[in-house]
């Protein structure tokens, strides 16, 4: 099976690389803005390398594929698409916006991205391993104990976790009950113990997102508050806005 490349296959997309234990693997990661595709907002599959595009021009430092429905050929050549608008974005805004893959290990190790992995996905561990040393490796936590096995070994820590679910959200129903600003604000610190970086994922919006400006988290995570937007641009700019002017 052979897969598109995303532009740069030796090194991963715009590089990247958290506060960790043991060192970052590429360079500083501006974690402030995380993006999550979602393949049903915004115009279905088509769209989504436009809007990640938008969304980067907008703010956007971070960007994960996410497409649980199609099959790996497809799902590759999208995440390349996806890739490639990033970089471009990115290069127009002088920064390097690293790539995700959520779930498909296989795929990540081809393309040269990044890999997001679930609890109920491959198992972090065998992840790990099979990943190259320089692509990064997230992880969603979900609560304190899932936290503790992550960062307990063996091997290395994650790269960097999200925080699941900050509050319920319709994008993602299986997922456990809603941490709410304090529960993501314990996991994060306890996290940053360990020197791996936190972003809280779940009902964030423009509208709630001041509610977490006191926690640890590194940033956020949108799903349909850019996806579904009308201007990803706009909506991407108004919501890391919002963050930066919280957090002073």
């Amino acid at each position: 099976m052979t897969h598109p490349a995303p532009g740069r296959r030796a090194s991963a997309p715009g590089g990247g690389g958290g506060r960790r234990g043991g060192g970052g693997r590429c360079g500083p990661v501006d974690w402030r803005l995380y993006l999550v595709t979602d393949p049903h907002l915004g115009g279905g599959r088509d769209v989504v390398p436009r809007i990640v595009h938008d969304a980067v021009l907008g703010g956007v430092g971070v960007v994960q594929v996410r497409d649980k429905e199609c099959d790996d050929d497809e799902f590759a050549a999208r995440a390349a698409a996806v890739a490639d608008a990033a970089r471009r974005a990115g290069a127009r805004v002088g920064r390097d916006v690293p790539v995700f893959v959520n779930d498909r290990l296989d795929l990540a190790r081809e393309l040269g991205l990044h890999l997001h992995v679930g609890q109920r996905d491959v198992p972090f561990g065998r992840a790990r391993a099979e990943l190259p040393g320089h692509l990064m490796l997230g992880l969603s936590i979900e609560s304190d104990e899932q936290l503790d096995v992550a960062l307990a070994g063996p091997g290395p820590a994650p790269d960097v976790i999200g925080v699941s679910p900050v509050w319920s959200t319709a994008t993602k129903t299986d997922t456990a009950a809603e941490l709410g600003p304090g529960g993501a604000d314990r996991i994060a610190r306890a996290a940053h113990r360990a020197g791996v970086p936190a972003v809280g994922i779940g009902g964030i919006t423009a509208a709630n997102v001041d509610l977490l400006s006191g926690t640890a988290l590194d940033g956020v995570c949108a799903v349909s508050a850019v996806m579904g937007a009308p201007d990803p641009r706009a909506a991407a700019a108004e919501l890391l806005g919002r963050w930066a002017r919280a957090r002073r």
